[in-house]
C-alpha cells in the first residue's frame, strides 16, 4: 500500500486492515505479487520505450493486478488501444481493491476461461510473468500459439519470465515457480509457436534460497511477415 499510495492513491482509516482481513480469508493466488505491486517490471524492460511508440492495438496477456496497464496509462499509451486479459477475476480484484479504480479502468480488462481474441487483433502483445507458471508443456505450445495467432504479421511480442542462464530446467521447489527454463529451450518453445529469433536479456533475480540461480529474462520476438 505504501508503494501504490506513492502513485497518488488515497486510502480511507482502516482500509488496510480491512484489505488484512479479506485476503487473509480468500488468499492471494499468487503471493510474489505482493512484491512488486506499485512497481510495474514493463517500465523497465529493454522494449518498452519502444513500445510505447508503436500505438496500435496492445494485449497484456495474463495481466495478473493490472499494474502494467496502468503503466502504459501513466506513460500516455492511447487508452482506447489497450486491453488486458486473464482467466480469473483473483489478482485483477487485488489489483482494483489496491489502486480503487474500479469505475476508472475495468473496461479495459477481459476475463474469460479461454483466450477470446481472434486472429491478427493486436500489434503488441505483452507477457510479464507468465510464462513460468505455466507447468504442462502442451499448456506453454498453446499459451505461445494463441498470442501468435492474435498478432498481427510483423507484431511484436515481449515480456519476462524466471529462467536460469545455462544447464537443464530447474525442478519446482517450494519457493519457486512450476517452470524455470535455460535460455535455449524458452527460445525453442517461441521459435516452435512460429516466432522470429528472440532477444532474450538476463537481469538479476532476488535469490530465496542459498544456491538459486534462477535469472529474470527478458524476452523480445516478433511474428515474421507473411510472404
Amino acid at each position: 500500500m505504501h508503494r501504490v499510495g506513492a502513485l497518488g492513491v488515497t486510502y480511507p482509516d482502516n482500509y488496510c486492515d480491512t484489505l488484512i482481513a479479506k485476503y487473509e480469508k480468500d488468499g492471494v493466488p499468487y503471493p510474489h505479487i505482493l512484491s512488486i505491486l506499485g512497481e510495474p517490471r514493463i517500465r523497465g524492460h529493454f522494449f518498452y520505450a519502444q513500445a510505447l511508440r508503436r500505438t496500435g492495438p496492445f494485449l497484456d496477456y495474463g495481466c495478473g493486478t493490472g499494474d502494467n496497464i496502468r503503466q502504459l496509462l501513466r506513460d500516455g499509451f492511447p487508452r482506447e488501444q489497450i486491453t488486458g486479459f486473464d482467466l480469473t477475476w483473483e489478482s485483477l480484484n487485488l489489483g482494483f481493491d489496491l489502486y480503487r479504480d474500479w469505475d476508472a479502468i475495468q473496461d479495459l480488462f477481459v476475463v474469460n476461461g479461454t483466450f477470446p481474441f481472434g486472429k491478427g487483433m493486436f500489434d503488441t502483445i505483452y507477457s510479464g510473468s507468465v510464462i513460468h507458471v505455466i507447468s504442462e508443456g502442451a499448456e506453454l505450445e498453446k499459451y505461445l500459439k494463441n498470442a501468435g495467432n492474435a498478432l498481427r504479421p510483423g507484431g511484436v511480442f515481449f515480456g519476462s519470465t524466471l529462467g536460469i542462464k545455462d544447464g537443464e530446467s530447474c525442478e519446482p521447489d517450494e519457493l519457486g515457480p512450476p517452470r524455470v527454463m535455460p535460455l535455449e529451450e524458452i527460445c525453442r518453445y517461441l521459435e516452435a509457436a512460429g516466432f522470429t529469433r528472440p532477444v532474450l536479456v538476463a537481469r538479476p533475480h532476488e535469490a530465496h534460497r542459498p544456491g538459486d540461480t534462477k535469472c529474470v529474462f527478458e524476452l523480445y520476438t516478433k511474428k515474421p511477415l507473411e510472404k
